[in-house]
């Protein structure tokens, strides 16, 4: 049956509408919450992970396979995917994150280089056991020895930033960034991290407030200028700015440092030092890959992650810009990265760690904040707050309480 524009018009609202009230109440159903009117390529990974459990849920899918859901994990999550599971929904769970594991499967497969380690169910197992099997040895954390902060490195004064549709800037924030100490940014997923770690690493100049390095304010905050500085970045999402695809592991290495007299000298660019810089990170990080001249488009999401943290922190900066460190990492990986961001505060550096991890902020942490809605709660010093309580901060609870408080 032909039908007019105006028709097809009316038929494309009514299905629009229809789309949008089945997503909100998949969304009220399940904990996951997405902004729907905003470019996806304006989210956090977080947020296009929810998006991308939302669309599978939308489909009545009847296999949902979750590949490193880290971001969007939590109680409520995992209560509605087991009324999913009772009524026929199946579920392929991939994860390096062993409480997440222990939560949701019902039997789990651990893979080693490719290779089947072992299988077991998890009521007949637990973490430590996993973790046995995952790495073919026992994985001992690195100990977190107390800070010795000292004078602030950079210092956010009263910053403030657009919002982006529904996404939050920036709320007349203030932070400093000591030497020698972890601060740690918790929060969900889309509710200011971005814009802080746009504005420390020199992406996003402030609409109001002041960055202020060291004891001067900056004029003009551009990338060059955070890299010049001796801030070095690790970003949230490694495909989309943390490396270029096309590009071999030797100038992804030096992607952020190329001008260096280290690595370039008249203009012209020393490819033997390159390679060496390169071949050192792979060979100390265990970058699995067939070799530095390979695409990094190539290796998986873990070995890219690994390169990116050589290169920054075999750069021996003043200030890590650590934005989600350990997405995608097994379990040993994971304490490496930890040790050597520990290291690093050791010898002086200042370290922002942004994670929605709750237990690696606690862990390493030795202020923390938490954000919500872009505004920032005050400082927590280490072991000030349980796990409940900064929960509710981050739900911003606490911020209505500090408020009432304050009033």
């Amino acid at each position: 049956m032909h039908r007019s524009p105006r028709e097809r018009l009316t038929a494309l609202r009514w299905q629009t509408a229809a789309g949008r009230d089945k997503l909100n109440r998949i969304m009220d159903e399940t904990g996951l919450r997405a902004p729907l009117d905003v470019t996806v390529g304006r989210l956090s990974v977080g947020e296009r992970q929810r998006i991308e459990i939302l669309k599978a849920l939308y489909r009545d899918v009847r296999i949902l396979v979750l590949d490193e859901p880290t971001a969007v994990c939590d109680d409520d999550l995992f209560a509605t995917l087991r009324l999913a599971i009772a009524e026929g929904l199946s579920i392929i769970f991939i994860s390096h994150k062993l409480h997440e594991v222990m939560a949701i499967a019902d039997r789990v497969v651990v893979l080693r280089r490719g290779k089947m380690a072992g299988g077991v169910d998890t009521k007949d197992t637990d973490k430590n056991a996993l973790a046995v099997m995952m790495m073919g040895t026992e994985a001992t954390p690195p100990e977190v020895s107390p800070a010795k902060p000292g004078a602030p490195l950079l210092a956010l004064s009263k910053v403030t930033t657009p919002d982006v549709g529904s996404v939050p800037g920036l709320k007349s924030v203030s932070l400093a960034l000591k030497a020698g100490q972890i601060v740690g940014l918790a929060g969900v997923s889309g509710n200011g991290q971005a814009a802080m770690a746009d504005v420390v690493g020199g992406l996003l100049n402030p609409n109001d407030g002041q960055v202020v390095l060291g004891s001067e304010t900056v004029q003009k905050w551009t990338p060059r200028i955070a890299v010049q500085s001796g801030i070095a970045r690790i970003p949230e999402d490694r495909q989309k700015t943390g490396t270029i695809a096309d590009f071999d592991l030797i100038e992804n290495a030096i992607l952020e440092r190329y001008k260096s007299p280290a690595f370039s000298k008249g203009g012209w660019m020393n490819w033997r030092k390159s390679r060496a810089f390169a071949d050192g990170i792979i060979d100390k990080y265990d970058v699995r890959c067939p070799g530095s001249d390979t695409p990094i488009r190539l290796l998986s999401g873990g070995n890219m992650q690994k390169l990116i943290l050589g290169r920054v922190l075999e750069a021996d900066p003043q200030i890590i810009l650590a934005n989600q460190p350990v997405r995608g990492l097994d379990i040993g990986a994971v304490n490496y990265v930890h040790s050597q961001l520990l290291a690093a505060r050791k010898r002086g550096a200042s370290v922002l760690l942004i994670s929605e991890d709750l237990d690696e902020i606690i862990r390493l942490s030795d202020v923390i904040h938490v954000i919500a809605d872009g505004r920032l709660s005050p400082e927590f010093k280490r072991g000030e707050m349980t796990p409940a309580q900064l929960g509710l901060w981050m739900a911003g609870q606490g911020f209505e309480m500090d408020v009432a408080h304050a009033s």
